[in-house]
């Protein structure tokens, strides 16, 4: 837009364009210049005035009004200026919370739209964002929850920093790099908090010439983490990572290669839809995976431009096919779909990118990367297929359909006709109803792709009406979900199709194409359909009336929710149908709706309503004609019905008069200008019936005058077509059909309004004269006693009252009178008024003794009436309620309702989302849309234009509200209290008007006075999120929070529940508003550049005198000084309150919860509410205590003393180590090896211990070392510790005193050791914290006091007592950080022998408390000074003089301490193995389960990332070197073993027995599946014992969960029908009985057997069960523990292959690096050992081992050892080794496909072997392989299965000729061969569940061939048969087009099993 056509002065950034269609469209162009000058002055005087609060929220709030009316209608330097000013202001540091986000939020919406501002205008410097994050969200205080943040701050927060990125200086990269480097180490929490950095900060959206300086930076760098800590059931930070990565794609499209990632990356992706293939159904935790939005913006970003990522996503979704469909629902599908829908989302948006968006300065996309047609096409069929199977889910079809939609922007030809298909198939029948259902829902959302036509898809249009005439029988008032559906499809195409008869167009017309030509014969049928639609709707009409249903049914006569819809969608519908009818249709439709409705007698609750509807879409559609067919006729009998006196007095009018009365009421709903004349026949009806003593009578009629007057005095759009041209233009000049679905234009909307005039005006002013006044004048004579009238008579009188103020309520302006101030604002306060119309409409009153405004007069007669209400008749709740309604629409109705507007918006937006073009610039709206948003912002202004000054008689009416709020009547309460409740939201600070009154009514007695009381209550809890109770001001709270705790106790249980609620409302809404504010010299400087340079309009007052500078910089300092004597004051009122001693316990409690509300950060908490929390603690009600102790870590905290740091260089700690060239992450570089723990350089003097080189957390050293390195100074420079009371503050002295009174700590110990919940109390981390900031902040002083205490509560075995003992243990470790090395030394001499005899004394209940106590104490300590603990942890835990369950609890204990120091204890570690490896084999189960988690952290640290140095901790390479010697003896080839003989026999044996298998073996099918308490325990992982403590969720102690739901899995890579897998053979036969006995016999002789049959069991069992179990069954040495009976060599061996099993479960799931080509070697040992039945433990240890290994990742450069160590097993001796690889393998490819096919050798690899397996001497491994080679051909991991096919069919052949010559039995090596063909085809066959290739129907022939042939063949066949039929059953109709007649008969022959009787 050019500067001069804007009129405004300026060329504006972004206006919002509907303001141009508005009538007054001119008059807002001064508006904007006037409004947007008054906050530019006003908000930067507010705060050159440092007047934050309440000036600047003031003036922001109307800056996002005005972005809201008007966009951002400002120019360009306007724009900047803005911004800077609301960055400034959100990174003014020490403001309140709920400010910031307040302005954060307005700086998001400034920035939201990136193109208006490019970098080169606008520089945001990072570090003050990076600084104003972590303060806030990474800091002590955040940590223990005293910073009382507002709800969904930090996302506030974040949003703020995403859109100020783009704006960072380009060296913001490397500084941000500089500042977060440091932070990464993998093994540390600090890891997720430096990704959140990265993703957060790190811009990308840099033009191509500075990669050097942004992208290249980091990204390689970041992929090499990424791939080297691949495995995701530990990446707790990977999904910020790789949000980065999208981020990177998506705005450098075409200018980073990606290509060498995309396998990782569909790995990945495939794995994070969480899909049930397992390994025999053991489920593992597969962390949350990568999230859907950034997968699918990475896979879009890399599209095109000959990328593979097209080939990848193609076979990503035949992978996925089967689990679309909607007979595989699960957890997964909410997964699939939502990354359906994210894809399309994004698809669209790049080609609007690439192809329609407006230039701007952001980076367009490369040009050889741009989509190219066929690209295009590819994706859309791509993504066609699993859309199609979604849209029949019970979940899907709305998701399905929005996917339909964003495709048939891009190809309406490829997407329209099988949708269509599938809808004119589910209308042929009536047997699916979802079926239909769904297929309309789907093709709604192409609608407007199919009525469009285009060049594209022209014969679209040809379904239109004959789908509108099919689709009529679906107004079924039987089905009221199909009616829905099918009133939205039919609303929606008529909204797109004007409804015109074009058949006549043929003959004028010339240029017709022979598609036009149909439709246009078609458009012959509109007027059909459109009166058979309206009888359908009078059938429904007809069902829906009340009488038809039995009053039984119903409670009331109200409508319920299907009629209300059924209402909305029968209205909506007719309304779209008239809108777009020809006049000659229209006349039609309403010619059989009058004789529809002429002489109906209808009730008036549910059909007369939808009878009335239909009436008024007439009616609003063209009122010139509808009004005059009804309304005469109507109003003449309604005067003839109620002429006569007894139908005045009768209570139960008749149907007829009442449904007449309905009519009228709906009749009136149109523009004014058509209803002027009616206005006199209208009037007397309303004489006749605003009286009648019926009360649904005199309600109707007061709808009849609210809607006259409301539409007499709207303005209005004078119609909604879809196009703006008239019906009589010729058709050879514009023909309709060439425009359905057309886009309006917006600057030639052709929009008329209807506006009122003088005529309307005056004829609002007769009513409200006529019928207001007699009222008024009435309930004034009530309200003064001088008239008593029955109380019917008084609610019609009020009744009267509210429907005129509703209806007139635009016409009604605000009373004038002066306004009070509610709040000192150092600017004005806003008073602008909003144009709304050419003409002000003003009605007023000219009668004598009342005002002439007519809201004065209704407020000051209601006033006086419910005062004498309230007095005389405080039960008339009827009266209050209209009263309470009446003031409601005095104050906030002015001619829109809110809750209508937003409904309004809401469905606008609706409906505005299911027809948008976001492919296409401008969104092509349809004009329809277009006018009906032009309507809303018309009201959204009128909306605006309501807001007041707060006057006097607001005030009243608030008195009397609060009156109301606290009447007997609970409804009349609940009412009042809303109300008011909107008001203190609408008027800001108008609650503290009603606070002394408020404060009075808490004092009465509550058992008395109870409603009253209970009001007050409900008051203050006020609306959800925002309680009066916590309003932000300190004198606010001074008056509320003490009159509540005076008040009198009550026990009425609904009281009770009040004051609950008010104490969670404080501790959940209560926010940390200011003692003293602030303003930074950069936001003042800002502010008067923004006035400097301010030369427009206003421009006079911009100057601020330096005097009014100098008085708000001295106001500002008082104000602080006031606010903290308020603060204090109130402290001292509630612990005056307290100290009384006469508060019920429940109100002690809530008084310290309050108290604790006001424990700060930022001043000293007073000492006496220091008292009041140290007496609490040794109260004698639990609750008190509890609540006290809460708080208590808050008040320590407070009064911490700040610790001195001071800088150093870590490269000269230790010698003088150069400064590396390049990044070198690890544990082994010289210049960090001074940070680890060191045993041969013990700390053993002051000296040493006050050295500066002691470095507390964990992540430092292990990537790089920061800029500058901050640590604590020595302990001789900090804070004294143990000081005399005198040197203490006063606050200081209160908790001096407590502790040291051996009473006093005497009774708080014992009432921390009492039990008070057996099943819930454990390690209690506000204690601790409360211990540990004793000590940290007083030193020695108490340790005596708790010396004894602790050496009593240790020797205890209770667990409260030892749980007690380990809290403060913890405290006092962790508290003595800065003491010197003296008090230090004396401190561990004491502990020493506690701690020992601690843990010779823990018990089952206990061992995670000692656990967590290890742990916490150790996190975040320099190791070197806690040399001690690690001296005591690391003695010989597995001695020989404890039993079982004390070793295990000391290894647990062990790594619990080790464990929190990662990578700084390499030497503790080398110690620890080497002390272990004697034990590995230990007899006793517990122990070596503790050992195998144990092993695991050992090795977690053996990581290297890319240029990274190795590990100085133990390798676990090596330490498998060491085992698999001695595990070799497992699976040694023993000539004797039976079981090889026994595999032996079964080559030579006849194929036809049955194998061992036979019968069904919970070894696979009965194994319980293994569920989070399975596998956690088995990764090491004690609950929650490291995670409880300290919020210390370290890398040992986490791990990613399994979801809750424990789906049973198939084993296969997707759910395939199954063909006969192992152990669960169909068919077997008894004559076989006896050969399986015999086997039975044979195998009971035998050493080593896999076919016993056991119960289902806990392979691993929890935790908590090992523990219990500890006693009686894991510390018993069992006789042969293990599957041999032979030589105790062997049983040491089963004994080590159980620890290496637990060891494997933990290194897999936990550490970063996976499976590591190591680890391949076990799987011969895994395989062969996971089918030993007479050993539960080892079978299930290898299972689970085997279940982790096959859902591993496997990173490309493994993948030859991987397939090595497969084939290796696949070519064992051992057939169940055989036939667990292959399970394996099956779970492995799938969940890695995208890896191994990269591998072009592995691809050749991995068919073979499964093919080969295929003619195995095993029945079972066949069966195996089969079901494996089905899965790899359905998920295309197989591309040549034609080539695969024929090599089976020419196998079968060949054994066919053999046969027909020889004609005598096969051998049994020939029938293998021939059942190795078979099931070659069988998995053919089972590869397609859904679909039918073309290959398919020959195969079928072909095994149906087959059916005699030897047994195992034909169960084989029957079964895949079987399931064919079964998974095909659904579509069979389709399918069966693909076969011959012939084949169809073979088939049938087949699948239909032969009839009995035949």
């Amino acid at each position: 837009m050019e500067e001069e056509d804007s009129g405004l002065g300026f060329k504006p950034q972004k206006q919002v364009i509907y303001n141009k269609l508005l009538p007054y469209s001119e008059e807002i162009r001064e508006e904007i210049v006037e409004q947007f000058s008054n906050i530019k002055i006003n908000l930067a005087k507010a705060v050159i005035l440092r007047d934050i609060r309440p000036g600047c929220v003031h003036w922001v709030a109307k800056l996002s009004r005005f972005v809201n009316l008007y966009g951002l209608c400002i120019s360009k330097e306007d724009h900047i200026y803005m911004v800077k000013l609301m960055y400034e202001l959100s990174v003014n540091p020490k403001q309140e919370y709920w400010v910031t986000a307040k302005f954060a939020q307005m700086l998001t919406i400034l920035l939201k739209k990136r193109e208006l501002l490019s970098p080169d205008d606008l520089v945001l410097e990072w570090r003050p964002l990076y600084d104003l994050y972590e303060s806030l969200f990474y800091n002590s205080h955040y940590t223990i929850g005293m910073l009382m943040l507002p709800a969904s701050f930090e996302c506030v927060i974040k949003s703020m920093i995403r859109v100020c990125r783009t704006y960072f200086p380009p060296e913001a990269t490397s500084e941000v790099l500089e500042q977060v480097r440091p932070m990464i180490c993998p093994f540390d929490m600090t890891m997720q908090r430096a990704m959140m950095y990265l993703e957060l900060f790190l811009p990308t959206s840099l033009e191509p010439h500075q990669a050097d300086i942004s992208w290249k930076l980091w990204k390689d760098e970041m992929l090499g983490i990424w791939n080297a800590c691949h495995n995701n059931h530990f990446s707790f930070w990977e999904n910020s990572m790789f949000w980065l990565f999208a981020r990177l794609a998506w705005h450098n499209i075409g200018y980073v290669d990606w290509e060498e990632h995309l396998s990782m990356v569909f790995t990945k992706v495939l794995r994070s839809f969480h899909l049930p293939v397992t390994y025999k159904k053991t489920h593992v935790g597969k962390g949350d995976g990568l999230d859907r939005f950034a997968s699918s913006m990475f896979i879009i970003a890399n599209l095109g431009g000959g990328s593979k990522t097209q080939q990848h996503l193609e076979r990503l979704f035949k992978s996925l096919e089967s689990y679309y469909h909607p007979s595989n629902s699960g957890p997964w599908t909410r997964h699939l779909h939502e990354f359906l829908n994210k894809l399309t989302l994004l698809f669209i948006r790049r080609l609007h990118r690439e192809r329609y968006m407006k230039p701007s300065w952001e980076l367009g996309v490369e040009p050889k990367k741009k989509l190219t047609e066929d690209e295009i096409t590819a994706f859309v069929r791509c993504v066609q297929t699993p859309a199609m199977l979604a849209m029949f889910s019970h979940t899907g079809s709305h998701d399905a359909g929005v996917v339909f939609h964003r495709l048939s922007l891009l190809r309406p030809e490829i997407v329209i006709p099988p949708l269509l298909e599938q809808l004119y198939s589910s209308l042929e029948t009536t047997t699916e109803p979802h079926r239909l259902t769904a297929s309309l829902e789907c093709v709604v959302c192409v609608a407007r792709a199919m009525v469009k036509g285009g060049k594209y898809y022209p014969e679209g249009q040809r379904h239109v009406i004959p789908l509108l005439l099919q689709t009529l029988p679906g107004i079924d008032p039987n089905d009221i979900k199909k009616c829905m559906v099918t009133f939205q499809f039919i609303y929606t195409l008529v909204t797109l199709v004007p409804f015109v008869d074009c058949s006549s167009a043929i003959d004028e017309a010339s240029d017709l194409t022979e598609i036009e030509q149909e439709v246009c014969l078609q458009t012959a049928s509109f007027e059909d359909f459109v009166l058979q639609f309206m009888d359908r709707c009078f059938v429904l009409i007809e069902n829906s009336a009340l009488e038809q249903i039995t009053q039984l049914d119903r409670e009331t006569e109200k409508m319920n929710r299907e009629e209300n819809m059924l209402e909305m969608g029968l209205s909506s519908t007719f309304s779209a149908i008239l809108t777009q009818a020809h006049p000659s249709i229209y006349q039609a439709a309403l010619q059989r709706l009058q004789s529809f409705i002429k002489g109906k007698m209808i009730e008036i609750h549910v059909a007369g309503k939808f009878a009335a509807n239909m009436c008024r879409s007439a009616v609003k559609v063209n009122p010139q004609e509808a009004l005059k067919v009804f309304v005469p006729g109507v109003c003449r009998l309604l005067i003839t019905l109620t002429s006569n006196e007894e139908v005045q007095k009768e209570e139960n009018l008749d149907d007829e008069l009442l449904f007449n009365l309905l009519l009228l009421s709906e009749l009136v709903r149109c523009s004014g200008m058509h209803l002027v004349e009616y206005v006199p026949q209208i009037t007397q009806v309303l004489t006749l019936t605003l009286h009648l003593k019926s009360r649904e009578g005199y309600h109707l009629a007061g709808s009849i005058l609210r809607y006259l007057l409301k539409y007499l005095g709207i303005t209005i759009p004078s119609e909604y077509r879809s196009i703006p041209h008239k019906w009589d233009v010729p058709l050879n000049e514009f023909l309709p059909i060439r425009h359905w679905g057309e886009a309006g234009d917006i600057h030639n909307l052709g929009l008329n309004w209807i506006e009122p005039g003088e005529p309307e005006e005056k004829a609002m002013s007769t009513l409200v004269r006529t019928f207001l006044v007699p009222e008024l004048t009435l309930l004034r004579q009530v309200a003064k006693g001088e008239k008593e009238v029955a109380r019917e008579v008084l609610h019609q009188s009020l009744s009267i009252v509210l429907d005129i103020l509703l209806g007139a309520g635009v016409a009604l302006p605000h009373w004038e009178e002066e306004p009070l101030t509610l709040v000192e604002m150092a600017v004005k306060k806003d008073n602008s008024k909003f144009i709304t119309g050419k003409r002000v409409l003003r009605v007023e009153l000219d009668a004598e003794g009342l005002p002439s405004n007519v809201r004065k007069a209704v407020a000051d007669v209601i006033l006086e009436l419910v005062d004498r209400l309230l007095t005389q008749v405080p039960d008339d709740t009827k009266s209050l309620s209209r009263a309470i309604n009446i003031y409601h629409g005095l104050i906030l109705f002015h001619g829109v309702s809110k809750d209508d507007f937003d409904a309004r918006w809401k469905s606008f937006q609706f409906i505005k989302d299911a027809l948008a073009n976001k492919l296409a610039r401008n969104k092509q709206h349809i004009r329809s849309l277009l006018v009906e948003r032009a309507v809303l912002q018309q009201e959204s202004r009128m909306l605006e234009n309501s807001t007041l000054h707060f006057t006097a008689t607001h005030k009243a009416i608030m008195s009397n509200l609060l009156h109301l709020s606290t009447s007997h009547y609970s409804e009349v309460r609940s009412k009042a209290q809303n109300i008011l409740n909107q008001l203190f939201q609408y008027f800001p600070y108008s609650y503290k008007l009603i606070l002394p009154d408020l404060t009075t009514y808490l004092k009465v007695d509550p058992t008395e006075n109870h409603e009253q009381f209970k009001g007050s209550l409900y008051l203050l809890l006020g609306r959800q999120s925002k309680p009066l109770m916590v309003r932000r001001d300190w004198e606010s709270l001074n008056m509320v929070w003490p009159a509540l705790i005076a008040t009198k106790h009550s026990e009425k249980p609904s009281i009770i529940r009040l004051f609950n609620a008010l104490s969670d409302a404080v501790y959940y809404h209560m926010e940390l508003f200011a003692i003293y504010h602030h303003v930074s010299d950069s936001l003042v400087k800002m502010a008067e550049t923004i006035l400097e340079m301010h030369t427009g309009r206003g421009a006079e007052n911009k100057l601020v005198p330096e005097s009014h500078i100098t008085k708000a910089c001295q106001d500002l300092e008082r104000r602080g000084e006031s606010n903290h004597q308020r603060y204090t004051e109130l402290v001292t009122k509630l612990i005056t309150l307290l100290e009384t001693g006469n508060l019920h316990w429940r109100t002690h409690n809530m008084t310290i919860n309050l108290l604790g509300a006001l424990i700060r950060p930022d001043v000293p908490f007073p000492a006496v509410g220091v008292r009041g929390f140290t007496s609490s603690l040794i109260h004698d009600n639990i609750r008190i205590r509890e609540t006290a102790m809460f708080f208590m870590p808050w008040i320590l905290k407070n009064q911490k003393r700040p610790h001195k740091k001071i800088e150093i260089d870590p490269y000269k700690v230790c010698g003088n180590n150069e400064v590396p060239l390049t990044l070198m992450p690890g544990d082994s570089r010289p210049d960090n090896k001074w940070m680890q723990f060191d045993s041969s350089s013990k700390i053993t003097s002051e000296e040493e211990w006050e050295e500066p080189r002691f470095v507390e957390k964990t992540f430092h050293g292990w990537y790089t070392w920061p800029k500058k390195l901050k640590v604590y100074a020595p302990a001789s420079q900090q804070p004294n510790l143990d000081r005399e009371r005198e040197e203490l503050k006063e606050e200081e002295r209160e908790i001096y005193d407590f502790f040291s009174s051996k009473e006093k700590v005497e009774k708080l110990i014992s009432f921390l050791s009492l039990e008070e919940n057996k099943e819930r109390d454990g390690f209690n981390t506000r204690r601790f914290w409360m211990f540990k900031g004793l000590f940290r902040n007083f030193g020695t002083t108490f340790i005596e006091q708790f010396k004894s205490h602790l050496e009593r509560l240790v020797g205890e075995t209770q667990k409260s007592s030892q749980r007690c003992a380990v809290e403060i243990i913890t405290g006092m470790i962790r508290g003595s950080k800065h003491w010197t090395f003296a008090k230090h030394q004396a401190l561990w001499e004491m502990l020493k022998p506690i701690i020992q005899t601690g843990m010779a004394k823990v018990t089952v209940e206990t061992v995670e408390d000692w656990g967590t106590c290890m742990a916490t104490s150790s996190a975040d300590r320099d190791p070197n000074r806690l040399a001690p603990l690690m001296d005591i942890l690391l003695d010989d835990p597995l001695r020989a003089s404890e039993g079982a369950f004390n070793g295990s609890s000391r290894m647990y204990m062990l790594m619990g301490g080790l464990g929190q120091q990662e990578w700084r204890v390499a030497e503790l570690s080398h110690r620890l193995l080497e002390y272990l490896r004697p034990y590995l084999s230990h007899p006793y189960k517990s122990i070596r389960d503790r050992i195998g988690s144990v092993l695991t952290g050992i090795f977690m640290f053996d990581l290297v990332l890319p240029g990274g140095v190795p590990s100085r901790y133990p390798s676990c390479a090596d330490f498998i070197e060491y085992l698999l010697p001695q595990l070799s003896i497992l699976i040694q080839d023993s000539g004797s073993s039976m079981m090889q003989d026994l595999e032996a026999e079964g080559v030579s044996c006849d194929p036809a027995l049955p194998a061992s298998q036979d019968i069904p073996s919970p070894s696979q099918s009965s194994l319980a599946i293994f569920t989070e308490d399975v596998m956690a325990p088995m990764m090491g992982l004690a609950g929650s014992a490291l995670g409880a403590s300290d919020g210390l969720n370290k890398v040992l102690a986490s791990v990613h969960k399994v979801g809750p739901s424990q789906m049973a899995a198939v084993d296969q890579f997707v759910n395939l029908p199954s063909l006969e897998t192992a152990g669960l053979l169909s068919g077997r036969l008894d004559k076989d009985a006896l050969r399986v006995a015999a086997k039975h016999k044979l195998r009971d002789n035998c050493d080593m057997s896999g076919d016993v049959i056991c119960q289902p069991m806990d392979v691993i069992p929890t935790l908590s069960v090992e523990l219990k179990n500890h006693v009686h069954k894991n510390h018993i040495k069992s006789q042969a523990n293990g599957f041999v009976r032979g030589n105790e060599e062997r049983k040491t061996a089963v004994r080590l292959m159980n620890t290496v099993c637990r060891w494997l479960v933990g290194q897999m799931g936990r550490c970063y690096n996976g499976v590591t080509p190591e680890i391949y070697r076990f799987l011969p040992y895994l395989c062969q050992l996971e089918s030993v039945d007479n050993d539960p433990e080892l079978r299930g240890n290898c299972v689970a081992t085997l279940a982790i290994i096959s859902q591993s990742m496997v990173l490309p450069h493994r993948i030859p050892a991987f397939m090595e160590a497969v084939t290796q097993v696949a070519q064992s001796s051992w057939w169940r080794a055989r036939a667990a690889v292959l399970s394996l393998l099956q779970v492995a490819v799938f969940t890695n496909m995208f890896n191994i096919l990269n591998n072009e050798e592995a691809t050749l690899q991995i068919p073979k072997l499964v093919v080969d397996l295929l003619a195995d001497v095993r029945l079972e491994v066949r069966q195996m392989a089969s079901t494996v080679l089905s899965g790899l051909i359905h998920c295309k991991f197989i591309q040549a299965e034609d080539k695969l096919l024929g090599e089976f069919t020419s196998k079968l052949q060949s054994g066919q000729t053999r046969k027909r010559r020889r004609k005598e039995p096969l051998s049994p090596q020939q029938i293998l061969e021939l059942h190795a063909g078979i099931l070659g085809l069988c998995a053919y066959v089972s590869a397609f569940p859904y679909d039918v290739p073309d290959m398919m129907p020959e195969v079928l022939v072909t095994l149906s061939e087959h059916l005699n042939d030897p047994h195992p063949i034909p169960a084989t066949i029957k079964k895949t048969l079987s399931n064919f039929r079964r998974t095909h059953h659904d579509n069979w109709r389709d399918h069966k087009q693909k076969f011959t007649e012939d084949q169809l008969v073979v088939l049938t022959d087949l699948l239909l099993s032969p009839s009995y009787y035949a």
